[in-house]
Formats: structure tokens, C-alpha cells, sequence
């Protein structure tokens, strides 16, 4: 059946379908500079047809249901808004590069290769997290490594981890409508700020108190959100908060859990439990787990190989859902699409 889309829709869809396509073409353009400097072609078992068509398919999903999010008022149109050309042009190339370096580590197994600059840091840092994840060079200490992850993150997702992040959106939206006022929101693990951002214009007038354990990377939060109002930056861990109880009411991250050891995510989530307010939220977009994608196994396999992701595989089958109601959450919620799926939980009131 032939699915009918209004016009702005239409618009909206197109715009990020031809982004989609965008990214896409440099991801496919990435292996062959791999080949051309190290000799080698990785894992074509993982491009089958079937299997790709699979994905694009989830994928076509996830954008039709971000333009509908976009119609629905869940965000504004904004939040498509494209970067600079010149500056994105000019960033590939050391893309490239610093894919070559990828694909030497890759090659040598090496997981903890730090120059100077991210070795200034590591020592304040726990060890679960002084590692190159992706093998991406300086791992995520250095300058370079903050002003490139956004867009290899594209890269890797085919232009779709935009859509992947707003997902949560509307989770939120439907229990705290309106534009934020009166609310203080807790981004954990922020990163540059991409998915403050989303926030911040889906909720103009919240507080959003960003914090996330690498000095770089909150830099770069800051410089990228300079342009917003009620936004304060904190460097600390998900399962240490510096916060006192009750203090949010909603606390969110993107793309941690599967970083972190099955006991760092108990910690995290109980941290996230201590600092919220009664009725307050916690919630979260992740990689979905076995039971979310039963098509989506051959990449929840591949992908810690590729990418070293050393918790990965235990994050795949521990469900997150469990050990938010395990700490005591409530009214759990989630929806997913293409290799994501946001979940939101309640603190329950005092009886």
C-alpha cells in the first residue's frame, strides 16, 4: 500500500533523505581508502543485500517518523538546520586521514594508543574509559577527536543518528508538554552537545545542566551551544554525580550505556534515581539489545569487532528496561527506529 505523505512532510523527508544519501556516500568511500592504504577489505559478509536492504528499509522508517515528530510540533524544523558547507567539505579530509589511523589500529589490535595530549587526562579518568573506543585516535580526549566525532558518527549511521537522537523527544513531550518552563534538565555523558541542542529547541525556556567526563568534549558542547540561554557545563561521571538529591527533573544521555561495564550502568542508573525529583524522568537513546531487533543480530555482532566496543556484547542481552525497574522506576516507555531505540521511566511519588 502506497503510504500518503502531506506536503511538508514531503519536504522535510526529502531534505533528509538526500542528507541520508550524503553521508551514506562517504561511508561507502571510507573502506576503499582503508584498502588503498593498508591492503585489506573488512568483513564484505556484513554488506549482503538482503541484509542492506533490511537496514535502508529501518532507516526510511526512522526519517519518515522524524519528519512526522517535526509536523506533530514534538521539534521544531530547526533542528534540520544544515551545518556549514565549507567547514563540513573541509573536515572530510582529515576524516579520511584519521580513517587511516583507525584502520592501523584496527589492523594491530591497538585499544589504548594516546599521544600526549589525551595522556595529560587519562589519569583523572576511571578505567573503563581510558580506551579508543571506535580505535578513534586520542579516543575521547583531544580537540581533534571532539571536532571530528559528530560527523564520523553520521558517517557511520548513513546521516541518520540525528533522527536516532530525537527520538526521545517526544517521550519527553508527552509527559512534560510545553516549552520547558519551570524545569531542569540533566544531559549525562553530552558529549559536543548535539542532542542539548535538540533539546534546547524542543524546549526553549528548560535549564539544561550538560556534563560529561572529557574535558575536550564539554569544550566543545560549549562552543556549539554558546548560542543558547540556561545552558551550564559540569565535567563529571554518570555514576558519580555532583549534584545534590532531588535536584531535576529529568535526567537523559545518548549513546552511553553500551560504553560502560554492566556495574557502571547499575551506578549510573541509580545516580540518575538519587538526583531526580519524585515524578521526575529518567531516560535515554541507546543501541537497541537482542530483543529489540531480531533482524538487526548480524550488527549487534559485528559491530564491538569493528569498533571496539569491549561492553557492547554484555549491554546487547542485559535489557536496560530490566535494571530501570530493578532501581525502582515506573510507567516505562520506549520506542525505537533503525539501530536505536529511546526508553523513558518515572520516579515514583512518596506514598
Amino acid at each position: 500500500m502506497k503510504l500518503k505523505i502531506p506536503y511538508q512532510d514531503k519536504i522535510t523527508l526529502g531534505y533528509s533523505l538526500a542528507r541520508s544519501a550524503h553521508f551514506a556516500a562517504q561511508q561507502f568511500s571510507l573502506p576503499i581508502f582503508e584498502f588503498l592504504t593498508t591492503g585489506k577489505r573488512r568483513h564484505p559478509q556484513s554488506l549482503e543485500l538482503a541484509k542492506m536492504k533490511r537496514a535502508y528499509a529501518e532507516l526510511y522508517q526512522l526519517l519518515k517518523k522524524d519528519a512526522d515528530n517535526i509536523q506533530h510540533g514534538y521539534y521544531p524544523i530547526d533542528v534540520l538546520k544544515p551545518e556549514n558547507l565549507t567547514e563540513h567539505f573541509r573536515r572530510y579530509p582529515r576524516i579520511i586521514m584519521d580513517g587511516y589511523q583507525i584502520a592501523k589500529r584496527r589492523t594491530d589490535k591497538r585499544n589504548k594508543d594516546f599521544g600526549d595530549e589525551a595522556n595529560e587526562f587519562l589519569k583523572e579518568l576511571p578505567e573503563y574509559y581510558q580506551r579508543n573506543f571506535h580505535f578513534q585516535t586520542g579516543g575521547y580526549l583531544t580537540k581533534q577527536s571532539a571536532d571530528l566525532y559528530e560527523h564520523q558518527v553520521e558517517i557511520l549511521f548513513s546521516g541518520a543518528a540525528d533522527a536516532m537522537r530525537r527520538l526521545i523527544i517526544p517521550l519527553v513531550k508527552d509527559i512534560y508538554p510545553g516549552q520547558g518552563e519551570g524545569l531542569h534538565f540533566l544531559e549525562v555523558a553530552a558529549g559536543t552537545g548535539r542532542l542539548t541542542r535538540f533539546m534546547k529547541l524542543a524546549f526553549p525556556k528548560a535549564r539544561i545542566t550538560v556534563l560529561d567526563l572529557s574535558y575536550p568534549y564539554l569544550k566543545k558542547a560549549q562552543d556549539n551551544l554558546h548560542d543558547f540561554a540556561r545552558v551550564d557545563f559540569v565535567q563529571g561521571a554518570a555514576e558519580d554525580l555532583p549534584f545534590q538529591a532531588g535536584k531535576f527533573d529529568l535526567v537523559y544521555s545518548c549513546f552511553l550505556f553500551h560504553e560502560l561495564p554492566l556495574e557502571i550502568r547499575r551506578q549510573a542508573i541509580a545516580e540518575a534515581y538519587r538526583v531526580l525529583k519524585e515524578g521526575g524522568v529518567c531516560g535515554f537513546v541507546d543501541s537497541v539489545q537482542k530483543e529489540d531487533a531480531k533482524d538487526f543480530d548480524w550488527a549487534l555482532e559485528q559491530f564491538p569487532v569493528d569498533f571496539h566496543e569491549p561492553f557492547y556484547k554484555n549491554y546487547t542481552v542485559n535489557p536496560m528496561e530490566g535494571l530501570l525497574s530493578y532501581q525502582g522506576f515506573e510507567k516505562i516507555r520506549k520506542d525505537q527506529g533503525f539501530f536505536a531505540k529511546a526508553v523513558v521511566a518515572q520516579k515514583p511519588f512518596s506514598a
